[in-house]
C-alpha cells in the first residue's frame, strides 16, 4: 500500500472512530435523558404506557381520549414489556431503538464480510452506517423506525443466506431460513407498516429461483399477517383500521419530497455513486439477488417521504443497502488512493457539530423540569404539542395534535371538541413550542382554526425554554372595527384600566377579512383630546414574527402594544387610536368615518 493511500485510510479510520463514538455517546445520552427529544416520541411513550396498563391504543373518532396509535403495536408492546425493568419512561423504548441500530450494523458487517471475503470491508461498511447523520440523529429516540428496520433487514439477511444455502453447503436447512425471514418480515410490518420494500424484494428474489417457494412465502406472510390484522381490528372494533389507514391518510407534498431527496443526495452522493456502480456491475453479470432487488425497491419507497410528517426515517432502508453495495469492491479499494479519497470526502459530508446535541440536551433539561412541575400542579385537561411532557408528568394525552389536525385537513374531523373547548376555556393550559404559532403550516401539528381560536380566547402568559404557555384570557371588550377590506378588530383588553402607571399594556385581537397580500404595520397611539400624540407603538404583528402576508382569511391573531407614558404626563383625558398602514408605502388602511384612518378605541384618564 502506497504511503498516500495509507495516510488516507488512517484519516478514514480516525473519522469512522470519531463518528462511531459520537453515535454511541448520543445513544447512551438518550437512555439517561428523561424527557422527549423529538416530537414523535411522546405519543409513542403514551401508547406504550397504555399497553402496560392493559388499555387499548386503537380507537375511532368517538369519545375521549382523541388519540389512536397510527403505528402497529410491536414497538410499543416491547417497550411496555420492558417497563418493569426500566420504568415507564423512555429508557426501554430507546434501548430497543439503540440495539436495533447496532444489530443492523452487525448484519451489514456480516453480509459485506462474506461478499468481499474481507473483515475490514465489513467493518468499514458497518461503521459507515453508524456514522450516517440520519442514523446519528435517530439513535437516541424512542421511535419505531430503527426497530422496524432491524426486523426488515434481518429478513433480507436471512433471504440472502437462503440464496447462498441453495447453491452451497450450509449447516442450516433452507426451510429454517424460510421460517426466519418470514417471521422477521412479519415483525417488521407490525412494527412499521410502510416497511414493505424488504418482503416484496424477498418475494421477487425467491421467484427468480423457486416460484413455488415464492408463492408459499407470499401465502404464509399474507395469511399470518392478515389473520393478526383481522383479530386486532375485531378486538378494537375497527380502531386498528382507523389508526393505521384512515388516520395515516396525510397530505402528499411534492416540495417536501424534493427537499428531502435533495438533502439525501447531497449528504450521501459518493455512497450512492459507489453503490450504483456496484449494483450495475452485478446486474450486468446477471448476479441478481435479494440485495439488488431490495436496493431498487428501497429507493422506490422513498416516494413516501412526500407524506406530511415524513423525515429522515424514511431513508433508513436506502442507507442500509447503500452501505452493503458501496463496499462490495473494497478489498481492491484498500490499495486505491482515489477510492480512499472518495470515502474520506463522503465522511466529510457527514460532518455535524457534536456540540449541538450536547448543548440542546443541557439547555432543555432545566426547561423540561420546570414544565413538568407546572403540569403536575395544574389540574384538568391540558393540551400540549410536546405530548411526552404530559406522559412523563402523569397527565393523560387527551388529544393527539398532529393526527387530529391531519384528519381535520382531510375533512374527516370537524374540530368541534377542541375549538369549543378553547372558547369555553376548559383547558387550563395549552403548551406550544416556540415558532409553532408563527409557522403552523410548516409543522402541521395544529390547524389554522385551532391557533386562531387559541389567540382569540387564550394569551401566551409564560415562556419556559422552548415552550410557550397559553392560559385562558377572555377579552374585556368586544369592539368590532374594520380597516379597509382586509383587517378587522375583534376586541381588546387594557392593563391597567387607567393611566396611573408608567406603561399601558394593550391586548388586541385582530381578524383577517381576507388573506392579506401585503405586509401591514399596526399602530396604537395615545393622544390628547387635541390629537397631540404622547405615546405610540408601531410594529408588525407579534414583534414582526408573524407578518400579515402569512395570515389566512378569517384568522384571528392576538397582539400586544406597550405604550410607555411620559413621566410628566399631565392629568386629564386621553384616547387610544388604532390603525394599520402599508409597511412599504406608509399608506393607511381606510377606517370609515375617520379623517386620518385611525379608529378611536377608548378613552383613558390620568
Amino acid at each position: 500500500m502506497k504511503i498516500q493511500t495509507r495516510v488516507l485510510w488512517i484519516g478514514i479510520a480516525g473519522a469512522l472512530g470519531m463518528y462511531g463514538a459520537r453515535t454511541l455517546w448520543l445513544g447512551w445520552a438518550g437512555l439517561t435523558y428523561p424527557y422527549q427529544l423529538d416530537y414523535g416520541e411522546g405519543i409513542v411513550l403514551w401508547f406504550a404506557q397504555q399497553l402496560a396498563r392493559g388499555e387499548t391504543i386503537y380507537k375511532g373518532l368517538e369519545g375521549l381520549p382523541y388519540a389512536s396509535s397510527n403505528y402497529p403495536p410491536l414497538a410499543m408492546l416491547l417497550s411496555a414489556a420492558l417497563m418493569p425493568l426500566f420504568g415507564d419512561g423512555y429508557a426501554g423504548g430507546r434501548l430497543l431503538n439503540f440495539a436495533a441500530a447496532l444489530i443492523v450494523a452487525a448484519l451489514i458487517y456480516a453480509i459485506v464480510r462474506v461478499e468481499t471475503g474481507a473483515r475490514r470491508a465489513g467493518l468499514v461498511a458497518a461503521l459507515f452506517f453508524l456514522a450516517a447523520p440520519y442514523i446519528y440523529h435517530w439513535v437516541p429516540l424512542f421511535r419505531a423506525d430503527l426497530l422496524g428496520l432491524g426486523f426488515a433487514f434481518a429478513g433480507v439477511y436471512f433471504v440472502w443466506r437462503w440464496e447462498r444455502a441453495e447453491t452451497a453447503n450450509s449447516r442450516f436447512h433452507p426451510g429454517i431460513y424460510f421460517f426466519l425471514f418470514t417471521c422477521c418480515f412479519l415483525l417488521a410490518l407490525y412494527t412499521k407498516h410502510t416497511l414493505f420494500a424488504a418482503p416484496v424484494a424477498a418475494f421477487f428474489a425467491l421467484a427468480l429461483r423457486d416460484k413455488r417457494r415464492a408463492l408459499g412465502f407470499a401465502v404464509a406472510l399474507g395469511a399470518s399477517g392478515g389473520a393478526i390484522y383481522l383479530a386486532l381490528d375485531w378486538l378494537t372494533r375497527g380502531g386498528f383500521t382507523f389508526g393505521l389507514i384512515e388516520s395515516n391518510a396525510t397530505v402528499f407534498l411534492l416540495e417536501q419530497l424534493i427537499a428531502l431527496l435533495t438533502n439525501f443526495a447531497l449528504t450521501f452522493p459518493i455512497l450512492i455513486a459507489l453503490a450504483a456502480w456496484r449494483w450495475g456491475a452485478r446486474v450486468r453479470a446477471k448476479k441478481i439477488g435479494v440485495l439488488e432487488i431490495y436496493a431498487v425497491l428501497s429507493f422506490a419507497a422513498l416516494a413516501m417521504a412526500g407524506r406530511v410528517g415524513a423525515w429522515e426515517n424514511y431513508f433508513f432502508e436506502a442507507i442500509a443497502i447503500l452501505c452493503v453495495l458501496a463496499f462490495g469492491n473494497l478489498p481492491r479499494g484498500f490499495r486505491d488512493p482515489v477510492y480512499a479519497l472518495l470515502l474520506l470526502l463522503q465522511l466529510g459530508l457527514f460532518w455535524r457539530d457534536p456540540r449541538i446535541a450536547a448543548d440542546l440536551i443541557a439547555r432543555e433539561l432545566p426547561a423540561n423540569r420546570e414544565l413538568e412541575t407546572l403540569l403536575r400542579r395544574t389540574p384538568g385537561m391540558i393540551l400540549a404539542e410536546d405530548m411526552g411532557a404530559l406522559a412523563t408528568s402523569d397527565k393523560d394525552v387527551v388529544y393527539y395534535t398532529f393526527q387530529y389536525s391531519s384528519l381535520a385537513r382531510s375533512g374527516k374531523w370537524d374540530q368541534s371538541w377542541e375549538l369549543n373547548g378553547l372558547r369555553a376555556g376548559i383547558f387550563p393550559l395549552v403548551v406550544l413550542e416556540q415558532g409553532t404559532r408563527e409557522d403552523v403550516d410548516h409543522y402541521r401539528r395544529f390547524t389554522r382554526e385551532f391557533v386562531s381560536n387559541l389567540d382569540r380566547y387564550y394569551a401566551r402568559t409564560q415562556r419556559i425554554g422552548k415552550y410557550e404557555i397559553y392560559t385562558p384570557a377572555p377579552l374585556a371588550h368586544l369592539q368590532p372595527a374594520v380597516f379597509g377590506d382586509t383587517l378587522a378588530l375583534v376586541g381588546w383588553s387594557a392593563q391597567p384600566a387607567t393611566l396611573n402607571a408608567a406603561t399601558l399594556n394593550l391586548t388586541v385581537v385582530w381578524q383577517a377579512q381576507r388573506q392579506p397580500d401585503r405586509r401591514y404595520t399596526a399602530f396604537a397611539h395615545l393622544e390628547t383630546g387635541g390629537a397631540l400624540r404622547v405615546a405610540q407603538d408601531d410594529h408588525e404583528p407579534r414583534a414582526g414574527a408573524y407578518p400579515t402576508t402569512r395570515w389566512a382569511a378569517h384568522e384571528m391573531v392576538r397582539d400586544m402594544f406597550t405604550l410607555n407614558l411620559p413621566s410628566d404626563l399631565a392629568p386629564g383625558k386621553y384616547v387610544v387610536r388604532l390603525g394599520w398602514y402599508d409597511a412599504d408605502t406608509g399608506d393607511r388602511l381606510a377606517v370609515p368615518g375617520s379623517a386620518d384612518d385611525a379608529w378611536i378605541l377608548a378613552a383613558f384618564e390620568r
